[in-house]
């Protein structure tokens, strides 16, 4: 149940959460009525959101900013502000927030945060400032297996840093994790990602797993290797239903081929893998394609093919090689928030697989810039979504293409 002491301290200043005060049901009903107005030029009829299981400590991924307090009243100059550790305020996205909860990241991280403050400000640390280029602290990253309990830390810094020892000691003492590691990053980008990447504790990845429901009630169970900067959905229990609902679009076509499209560590290619003869798997990441291949051999699954490229020009080198998918082909595309890029869309839709799944986590993005374009040539069949952000305005659209 939604109760105000449910709700987290940080609630109405974090721009992470945007509906807390919100009971759930209303919550996904909102998110229903919101595609339904969206489609509304495509389609008619309401569009049904499946929950999240859990709807509290259900992120199995967190990006924990570093950051130089923000002031009310500017400080005098030569003033060094204070390193803080957290997220972004609501609608002041340069403003960090310095947070002793999280009440949809990983349980357990209230005592780690405490420690962590206490660790930096011990060792006269200080946030990377990327205006001044001074501080070395940039981003904790922290993952966590949902169904196996397995647990990841990342220290993200800039190269001078000499408190590796240190660290490691803090989260086993706060927080223990089953793999640490130091990257370091000479970007100036506040992005969760770096060129090198050091183990300091455990091993260098963890596993996930996930449990499909499969449409006659028996579930695929499926497991996965979790790198530092691996993608992977942030919902695992949501993900589930998720996939469930794309493996029962693709068992009731039954393609022989199915081409996973922007295909991260193979989480669809390997779940539908045993509905069709063959899948072939497209990732512009080549540490998500060498997962793929991993998680395809640990779960005994050998027909998926790992390719490494950008989604633009794979397309572009099978029309030139006269690739035809008009025939016994499924497609299933999942891209990034930013959709696809539009030389992509005009491609995918020149090859033509019959039936398309699109699955898109900005459906004003997908719908503004995308759908017209696919409805010259195919038929919205069927619009679904899965909720895999509760206490925010994001939702998972799916949608069922049928080629005219």
């Amino acid at each position: 149940m939604d109760t105000p002491e449910s709700r987290c301290i940080h609630f109405g200043e974090c721009g992470g959460c945007a509906t807390q005060d919100i009971p759930y049901d209303e919550q996904c009903a909102r998110k229903g009525a919101f595609l339904e107005e969206l489609l509304l030029p495509f389609r008619s009829g309401s569009v049904s959101v499946t929950p999240s299981p859990i709807i509290w400590h259900y992120r199995n991924k967190i990006d924990l900013n570093f950051g130089r307090m923000f002031y009310d009243e500017p400080p005098p100059p030569g003033f060094v502000r204070e390193t803080v550790i957290g997220f972004k305020r609501k609608g002041r996205w340069f403003h960090p927030l310095d947070v002793r909860e999280c009440r949809i990241g990983p349980k357990g991280i209230e005592e780690l945060l405490d420690n962590v403050r206490a660790w930096y400000r011990a060792a006269d640390l200080r946030a990377y400032d990327s205006r001044t280029h001074d501080g070395t602290l940039k981003i904790l990253l922290l993952r966590e297996g949902k169904r196996t309990g397995q647990r990841m830390a990342v220290l993200i810094t800039g190269p001078e840093f000499d408190q590796q020892d240190a660290f490691a000691e803090v989260i086993q003492r706060a927080w223990p994790a089953d793999s640490v590691h130091h990257a370091v990053s000479e970007s100036r980008a506040g992005a969760a990602f770096a060129e090198t990447s050091t183990v300091l504790a455990g091993s260098s990845t963890i596993e996930e797993a996930l449990h499909i429901p499969d449409r006659d009630g028996i579930e695929r169970s499926l497991r996965f290797r979790i790198s530092p900067f691996s993608f992977f959905q942030t919902n695992t229990l949501a993900t589930e239903r998720l996939y469930g609902l794309i493996r029962a679009m693709v068992a009731q076509k039954a393609p022989k081929t199915l081409y996973d499209l922007y295909g991260g560590a193979g989480g669809i290619a390997l779940t539908c893998a045993d509905c069709v003869e063959q899948v072939i798997s497209v990732e512009n990441v080549t540490a998500a394609s060498e997962d793929g291949r991993f998680n395809a051999a640990q779960n005994g699954i050998d027909n998926v093919m790992f390719i490494t490229d950008k989604m633009k020009n794979y397309l572009r080198a099978e029309l030139i090689a006269g690739a035809s998918w008009n025939a016994d082909v499924m497609a299933v595309v999942d891209p990034p928030r930013a959709g696809m890029h539009p030389k992509a869309v005009r491609r995918l839709i020149e090859l033509g697989p019959p039936h398309i799944v699109y699955v898109s986590c900005k459906p004003t993005v997908f719908i503004r810039d995308e759908l017209p374009q696919f409805l010259d040539h195919y038929r919205l069949e069927a619009a679904q979504a899965v909720d895999l952000f509760p206490h925010t305005d994001h939702v998972e659209l799916v949608m069922l293409l049928e080629r005219r």
